[in-house]
């Protein structure tokens, strides 16, 4: 059975959103926008279809033979609404409505529909890859112990933080498949000074020096971290789909073009690669070698998110590079430091030329 990837996502009166549709590339699809134009969201309900989706096959696979996939507890679970009332996902708005979202892949696709009185209708179809989500907060420092505890109390965490545990859980792949993904990972193994490895109950750095523990590591390099171990364990190989947020937090702008360089070269093997961002150099490196088609040659897709008033429904703007936009609120804000900074320097120079001139006069 072939899998296909992901091609769109139409969101109608559901969460932030009244009427969105977004195309994704088949290589790597970065979503831009002010804070609160719903660029999480978006990764959260992808991986939300797309996860129960797959636990519902895999399920069937191993003849347990559930109905529907449970969607309502996975979106729950992944957004956390009050009182676990799937409803407060619709819009809001004034009397009793609905929302739907539709998630299409290759000749398949999974429609969700919600309302706001907490009834849930399915239709799906097809066989959707399988997906994982990093949120922008780091999961190796609290590894330890973190699965259980999220599975007996009652954590301030989204699920999205258990899913990405219980995929680091696995372990390393061994033959081809593992060399493959060794060779992929090794640039950022250099960075790292060493290997992330799970030892026991928790994760080190395994390096020449000897281990370190994940929670002595910088949290930047415990991201990548992750990520490395991801791909060493096979969670994150050809077909499926990485949705990660804000990649570039926490980490030093050096950094950032290494993970601008992976992210492509994740692509280049396969995986396709939804991120949310809010950096100025992670979206310019991505834009240049979409622009002056560096190798790997990869699609990309940039979505601007934005709203045309406070309150206004969100709307989109796409491009294969970031001058096609005709909204970036990333650019935005730097020409507007930048002229900040020519207006201080013009009134300072304005200011010690009259400085000169009165102790001229004296």
């Amino acid at each position: 059975m072939t899998i296909a990837r992901l091609n769109t996502l139409k969101i109608k009166q559901l969460l932030a959103f009244k009427d969105l549709t977004l195309e994704f590339s088949p290589g790597i699809t970065v979503l831009i926008g002010a804070n609160a134009t719903g660029k999480t969201q978006v990764l959260k309900l992808t991986y939300g279809l797309l996860r129960s989706f797959r636990e519902y096959l895999d399920a069937q696979d191993q003849q347990e033979q559930p109905k529907k996939p449970h969607v309502t507890d996975k979106l729950v679970h992944l957004f956390r609404p009050d009182d676990g009332h799937i409803g407060r996902l619709v819009h809001r708005d004034v009397g009793r409505r609905s929302g739907s979202a539709t998630l299409t892949f290759g000749a398949g696709y999974f429609r969700v529909r919600i309302s706001s009185l907490n009834s849930v209708v399915r239709h799906f179809r097809g066989t959707p890859p399988q997906a994982i989500h990093i949120p922008s907060r780091e999961v190796l420092s609290i590894y330890d112990g973190f699965m259980a505890a999220y599975e007996n109390r009652e954590l301030r965490f989204d699920e999205s933080y258990y899913d990405l545990c219980k995929a680091l859980s696995a372990s390393q792949l061994r033959g081809p498949r593992g060399e493959r993904a060794r060779e992929l990972i090794e640039p950022l193994i250099d960075v790292l000074g060493g290997r992330i490895v799970l030892k026991g109950s928790h994760f080190v750095l395994q390096s020449d020096h000897g281990n370190i523990e994940a929670p002595l590591l910088a949290e930047g390099f415990r991201k990548i971290g992750a990520l490395t171990h991801l791909v060493a364990n096979g969670s994150l190989a050809r077909p499926s789909v990485l949705l990660w947020d804000e990649p570039e937090a926490n980490l030093n702008p050096s950094l950032v073009t290494v993970i601008s360089r992976m992210l492509r070269s994740l692509a280049a093997s396969g995986i396709q690669v939804v991120i949310a961002t809010h950096d100025f150099l992670l979206t310019q490196e991505l834009s240049l070698a979409a622009e002056y088609r560096t190798e790997p040659l990869i699609p990309i897709r940039f979505i601007a998110l934005s709203r045309a008033r406070p309150g206004g429904a969100i709307e989109a703007q796409s491009g294969d590079t970031l001058a096609e936009l005709g909204h970036n609120p990333i650019l935005a804000e730097f020409a507007a430091h930048y002229d900040r900074e020519q207006q201080l320097a013009a009134a300072d120079v304005g200011s010690n030329k009259g400085t000169r001139r009165r102790r001229d006069a004296d």
